[in-house]
């Protein structure tokens, strides 16, 4: 079975085929929240679809709107997973900000922490921040969309943790060095949907894990249902 461990179907990309684009293939999506809005519509579309699972969060880019958190942590006895919080430094560059940004991560990660929720983070410029914060949860994180260093990408599975690989791996030679280096035991796939497609300026949507499998068997070199049956094995290991 194919797996999404990060989409974000709420969208309005989504209004006019939702239903369509869901049941396109036969696969497991998790579904993450941005903001306190997104969340509620996460939460209403895993009731109304078996095969998507919630995941409640707040990403940094809102850190300005970071006082609807209280709000957010109330729906997470509904939510699968914890999913979409980290640290982003490429959009916020205020140094206040990016301290509020830290600070409303490591409430996520101590409730994913109490609440046995796995953890799937944005990091965009903040590696060094998460690489020092995350050995104090004890806690299963996935990287999502993981564009850091090979380097990095080794640190983060020595702790425990997964890279998340997008269909954008068919156009992203850094993604590809990355997917040839991490062990595929520590791989797992989204799409980021409606973002990362495989083709620029196209909408992306979960059935098209299906092409990141098959680059991810070019380049390992392994048969695509092998690649497809371990990667579910580790989806299921995290939720």
């Amino acid at each position: 079975m194919l797996t999404d461990i990060h989409a974000h179907l709420h969208t309005k990309d989504f209004d006019l085929d939702r239903d369509k684009v869901i049941n396109k293939c036969e696969i497991v999506i998790v579904e993450a929240g941005v903001d306190l809005e997104s969340d509620l519509k996460v939460l209403e579309l895993s009731r109304k679809y078996s095969n998507i699972l919630p995941a409640i969060g707040f990403h940094p880019e809102y850190i300005e709107k970071s006082e609807e958190v209280e709000k957010i942590l109330k729906l997470l006895d509904q939510a699968k997973a914890i999913s979409e919080v980290g640290l982003d430094y490429y959009w916020i560059k205020d140094q206040n900000l990016k301290k509020k940004e830290i600070e409303i991560l490591k409430i996520f990660l101590e409730e994913g922490e109490k609440r046995k929720l796995p953890i799937i983070i944005h990091s965009r410029g903040g590696n060094k921040d998460l690489i020092n914060l995350l050995p104090s949860y004890k806690i299963k994180f996935v990287l999502h969309a993981y564009e850091g260093s090979t380097k990095d990408a080794q640190k983060f599975i020595d702790m425990g943790g997964y890279i998340s690989i997008p269909p954008i791996l068919l156009r992203d030679k850094n993604r590809q060095e990355i997917v040839k280096c991490v062990p595929l035991e520590s791989i797992v796939t989204e799409t980021d949907s409606p973002f990362m497609g495989y083709e620029k300026n196209q909408r992306n949507e979960p059935c098209n894990v299906s092409f990141t499998i098959k680059k991810i068997s070019e380049i390992k070199k392994i048969e695509e249902k092998e690649i497809e049956k371990k990667i579910e094995e580790n989806f299921k290991k995290i939720i």
